[in-house]
Parts: C-alpha cells; sequence; structure tokens
C-alpha cells in the first residue's frame, strides 16, 4: 500500500507507472480514480480504500451505506444553516388600507356635503381620524407578530417559532417535506417580497403546510431553502 499513498500525495506530477511500482491491479484502479477527481472514502471496519459511491466495502463486505446512515444519525442537528423571518412592509401593509378607506372617506364626506358643507368637513375630520388610529394599531400589532416569527432551517429539519401573544414551537423534519413554492403578487414583487410555502404530508399535524409570508429577496431565499431541504 506504500506506492499508493505515495501517489496520493504526489499525485500531481508523478505518473501512475513511477509511484506504484509495487501496488496491484487494485491500487492502480483507485488511483486512476484519484487522477480522475474521483473521492476516496475508507472502509470503517477493515481500512480499504474505496470509492465514496461504493455500497458496500469490496475487501470485507461491510455494508458502507448503514454505517454512514448509523453515523449520520448519531450526529447532533443543532447547527442553523438558514434563518429567515418575514418582513413587516410598512409600503405593502398599510398603503393599500389607506388608500382604499380614504376613497371611502372622501366620497361619504361628499354626500354628507349636500346636506351641510360643515357636517361633510366634520365627519370627513372624524373618519380619518379613526382611520389613523386603526391604522397605528394595526401596524404596531403587525410589526410585533412579524418580530415574533422565526423559521430556522437545520440539516435536517426546520423548527418555526411564534411567540407573539402564546409562545409556540413546531418542528418538522425534511422527510414529511414533499413539495416546496415561491410566489409573489403584482404588489409584493413592487416592494421585492414574496411567500414561501413548505407543502407537508398529512402526519406532521400542520394541515397543508408551513406558510411563510412576506420574505425580503424571496427568491434568493427560495433557492437556498431548496438546496437545503433538497426536494
Amino acid at each position: 500500500m506504500r506506492g499508493f499513498y505515495l501517489c496520493v500525495k504526489f499525485i500531481s506530477n508523478i505518473s501512475v507507472e513511477h509511484c506504484v511500482d509495487d501496488a496491484d491491479y487494485i491500487e492502480i484502479f483507485y488511483i486512476e480514480k484519484i487522477k480522475k477527481g474521483d473521492n476516496i472514502m475508507f472502509c470503517e471496519r477493515c481500512g480499504a480504500q474505496l470509492l465514496d459511491t461504493a455500497d458496500f466495502c469490496t475487501n470485507c463486505g461491510a455494508n458502507i451505506m448503514k454505517n454512514a446512515k448509523m453515523t449520520e444519525q448519531n450526529i447532533p442537528d443543532t447547527e442553523i444553516l438558514l434563518s429567515v423571518k418575514p418582513t413587516f412592509s410598512f409600503g405593502y401593509k398599510v398603503l393599500p388600507f389607506l388608500i382604499s378607506w380614504s376613497i371611502v372617506i372622501v366620497i361619504y364626506s361628499l354626500i354628507m356635503s349636500r346636506i351641510s358643507v360643515e357636517i361633510g368637513i366634520f365627519m370627513a375630520v372624524v373618519c380619518f381620524i379613526i382611520l389613523a388610529l386603526v391604522l397605528g394599531i394595526k401596524t404596531v400589532v403587525n410589526k410585533k407578530q412579524y418580530n415574533s416569527y422565526s423559521y430556522d432551517f437545520y440539516r435536517t429539519k426546520v423548527i418555526y417559532k411564534d411567540s407573539f401573544l402564546n409562545l409556540s414551537e413546531k418542528e418538522v423534519k425534511y422527510k414529511y417535506i414533499r413539495e416546496v413554492t415561491m410566489s409573489q403578487t403584482f404588489m409584493q414583487r413592487y416592494f421585492n417580497i414574496g411567500n414561501i410555502i413548505l407543502f407537508t404530508n398529512a402526519e406532521t399535524g400542520l394541515g397543508n403546510g408551513i406558510f411563510i409570508v412576506s420574505v425580503a429577496n424571496v427568491q434568493e431565499i427560495y433557492k437556498n431553502i431548496k438546496s437545503i431541504i433538497n426536494v
């Protein structure tokens, strides 16, 4: 095996013939694979060289895939690979509401002004004050609600947290997620936000899936989630 290790170390400038004078056919096979850029791993039982695509060890017959899965299961899944939080966009959440109700108030005031101009002006002022109060409360509540949401993507799972009124936390394994989609309305495209939906199977207990709304840079986040979940 000495020739094999020499070849791995100096493969860039030494030919197979020079570095494996004492190697057998199997060693030559793996050396040629390394030169082609293929990855090599070692059997955990006997230490034999194997291609990373091997299912069984060619030397001792050990089940490589089974051992790899057992090793993967024993690795703690505590590292957050991606954290996503909804973005509160004042323009997207408030402006449509403000514009539509302002039009209603103006029309109502014009109708009332046909009875009396003073009454029309008074009603318009009262309605706009009420509208301002409602918008203020709506904005504060929505911002707190959005800030309480978090979606943390780990190696094998996603954890969804909501701590606005009642603390809530849900965990879903990626094996239960069957599809990931992204959508943007015309208004959302204008404000560069969008929605991402993780469709799950029935046994997760989350209904049709996990809805992540108002995500900034949604196309980039969508690609990252797809690559992590690999669906």
